[in-house]
């Protein structure tokens, strides 16, 4: 199973709002996603109050929580709530105009607004040049010179590299191969000295498990789509799910909504599960932790059966789709509960936090995830023993070795002959897959315990009994919620401090805290300096008022020379002002930079945002939250629209989109 993406972290070049433009939003009932607030667990989730919380502590005490410096911006990523009544605001961050990648944080809150937490990737203030010495040209030469193959630069950036001491840095992407595998490599290379500070690859190259033949009992049931007396492999209740034959990319379609035949080897047999595991995972999601689609937004991603090699992928990127291919065996494709739930995790993980932890400098991380991802799917879809039943193996209908065995086994990682129980100063350098059996054991233990009533007994490193909470959902709030507030540069160690605090914050009692406190300590995952601590009082919460954020000197104009107030013709009389965000500028194939654009209405309540000319690649959500990743060079004029009643206003600035 392989995990492909394109910038985890950071923001693209451009002029970004400031502070205090950033996370505020329009009077109104919706908050910055532009969704209404989220009834979590008998209290209504406050987006608005979420980021109204996270810039008072900004305000109070950015630089000694979140290690801010002078000419610093941050904007604030779509507010994420979970059902445990938390809500999540992520923040990147800018330096003298340039993206910071590893300087994300999440601030985490309750539903009210009151401030639970933080996670902080950066470990220094930034002070550096932002002129470079090196060229962008020598850059790309260092950057080709890592893969054997080096196909085409698919893009570059000057940043501010922030893991560790902060340095100048080109990211460069290299499209190529290395001596076994397909690579998309992102290579740092210091802007000064043009020493290599530090590379990850999308690409990381992952088997699968399961064979879609084995789900049922048939008829499987998931959503099609009918249209002209058509019927399409496309979920029309989960955006952006289908399923299509991967040698042209064509969805699925026939005459009478019955797809496949039951055949390991049949591309629509492999769909056909595929689709079923996938809405499973989806419903999982939604139901237990009140995720709304793969991205939290409500997007899912396209799966093509049929690749032509023993393996299955997530690809990332800004079109990202999930590839399956078969075993080793060639005779089954890997639709499976499990691989699905695996390879989709890997998009979580993308779209969770600062950053995918597959990016970080400890290998085994991102393979974790989809081993748990894929865990959670089969309990949820809880199938009958004859198919593929809930367990804690990786792989175990694929027999993708064709020795009989599973991938991997969470209960005992070693049981796999090359993976580890316990965590040691090899795991972060092992081979990926390999060196996700320690966190694959704690979720076991945390899970399950040491010695489960009819459940397989786990092995612990410290020889103690593990009581564990004996209930997956709640392990897998826990690590879900961890995985909102998680930065980029992951370790074992920050996904141990990450998920201490989560418990913390959903169970002030300090029992589930406790619990995975020991389910670390069973796999030797170390304490680290700052971790959290838990005595049974609930947390202290964050001052209930606090210094209004001043603007930073580059803040946009509170009223724009092109704003175009509108009185309604008919009912109440009001006015819409939409304030002029400046000129906007971005890098093509990057993230761009989050911008959100604010109106005043003189009658109060919601506005809706609408925009024209957005560069392609841009979308503007309701709330006024412009994101995306642009595709095409060029600049271009964008008008914005806020909409209140009868009236409207708008405002026009331009989006210069840049290539390297």
């Amino acid at each position: 199973m392989e995990c492909k993406r394109l910038l985890g972290a950071g923001a693209a070049l451009g002029l970004a709002v400031a502070l205090a433009a950033t996370a505020a939003v329009t009077a109104g009932p919706h908050g910055p996603t532009g969704q209404p607030p989220v009834s979590l667990v008998g209290v209504v989730a406050d987006p608005v109050a979420a980021v109204a919380g996270a810039e008072r502590l900004l305000a109070e005490k950015a630089p000694a929580v979140v290690r801010g410096g002078k000419d610093e911006k941050y904007a604030a990523r779509p507010v994420v709530s979970s059902p445990q009544g938390l809500q999540y605001v992520t923040f990147d961050r800018q330096y003298q105009g340039l993206p910071v990648v590893g300087g994300d944080f999440t601030v985490v809150t309750d539903a009210r607004g009151t401030v639970k937490s933080t996670s902080v990737a950066q470990t220094e203030t930034i002070d550096v040049s932002v002129t470079p010495t090196v060229t962008a040209e020598q850059a790309r030469a260092t950057a080709r010179a890592r893969l054997h193959r080096a196909d085409e630069i698919a893009g570059q950036r000057l940043t501010v590299l922030a893991w560790g001491t902060p340095t100048l840095a080109w990211e460069t992407i290299v499209a190529g191969a290395t001596e076994h595998a397909p690579s998309l490599l992102h290579v740092f290379v210091d802007a000064r000295t043009g020493a290599v500070l530090r590379s990850y690859d999308d690409v990381a190259a992952e088997v699968g498990e399961g064979t879609g033949y084995y789900n049922g009992p048939n008829p499987l049931r998931f959503d099609t789509t009918l249209s002209g007396g058509t019927y399409t492999l496309t979920d029309p209740k989960r955006p952006g799910l289908s399923c299509a034959n991967i040698d042209n990319s064509v969805v699925y379609s026939g005459p009478d909504n019955k797809w496949g035949n039951g055949q390991a080897m049949d591309k629509e047999t492999g769909c056909a599960d595929a689709m079923f595991g996938a809405q499973r995972e989806l419903d999982m999601l939604k139901e237990w932790y009140g995720r709304n689609g793969i991205d939290g937004n409500g997007k899912s991603f396209q799966i093509r059966v049929g690749l032509q090699e023993a393996n299955a992928y997530w690809t990332g990127g800004s079109a990202p789709y999930m590839k399956i291919g078969y075993n080793q065996n060639k005779d089954r494709w890997l639709a499976a509960l499990d691989v699905v739930g695996h390879e989709f995790g890997h998009a979580i993980d993308q779209y969770t936090g600062g950053s995918a932890a597959y990016q970080s400098g400890e290998s085994g991380l991102g393979e974790s995830i989809g081993d748990i991802f894929g865990a959670l799917t089969e309990a949820y879809a809880n199938e009958p023993s004859e198919f593929d039943p809930a367990d804690y193996t990786v792989g175990e209908e694929v027999d993708f070795f064709g020795n009989g065995k599973a991938m991997r086994v969470m209960y005992k990682p070693a049981d796999d002959g090359r993976s580890a129980n316990c965590f040691s100063s090899s795991t972060p350098n092992a081979e990926v897959h390999d060196a996700a059996g320690p966190m694959n054991h704690w979720f076991y233990l945390l899970a399950e315990g040491s010695a489960p009533n009819g459940k397989p007994a786990s092995p612990t490193c410290n020889n103690k009994t593990v009581a564990g909470l004996r209930d997956i959902r709640k392990a897998g709030a826990i690590f879900y919620n961890a995985l909102l507030a998680k930065t980029s540069n992951m370790t074992h160690a920050k996904m141990r401090g990450l998920t201490l605090q989560a418990a913390k914050n959903i169970d002030p009692t300090c029992a589930q805290y406790t619990a995975v406190k020991e389910a670390w300590d069973a796999v030797s995952v170390p304490a680290a300096s700052g971790e959290a601590t838990c005595s049974g009082s609930t947390p202290t919460a964050s001052p209930s008022a606090s210094p209004t954020v001043k603007p930073s000197p580059s803040a946009s104009p509170t009223a724009s020379p092109s704003s175009s107030p509108t009185q309604s013709p008919t009912g109440q009389p009001g006015t819409v002002t939409v304030t002029n965000p400046g000129n906007q500028s971005a890098w093509r194939g990057f993230q761009a930079w989050p911008l959100q654009v604010r109106a005043t209405t003189s009658n109060g309540g919601a506005l809706n945002f609408t925009a024209t000319g957005l560069p392609p690649g841009l979308t503007i959500s309701a709330a006024g939250v412009i994101t995306g990743t642009p595709t095409t060079v060029g600049t271009y004029t964008v008008k914005v629209t806020a909409t209140g009643g009868a009236a409207s206003g708008s405002t026009t600035f331009t989006y210069q989109i840049t290539g390297f």
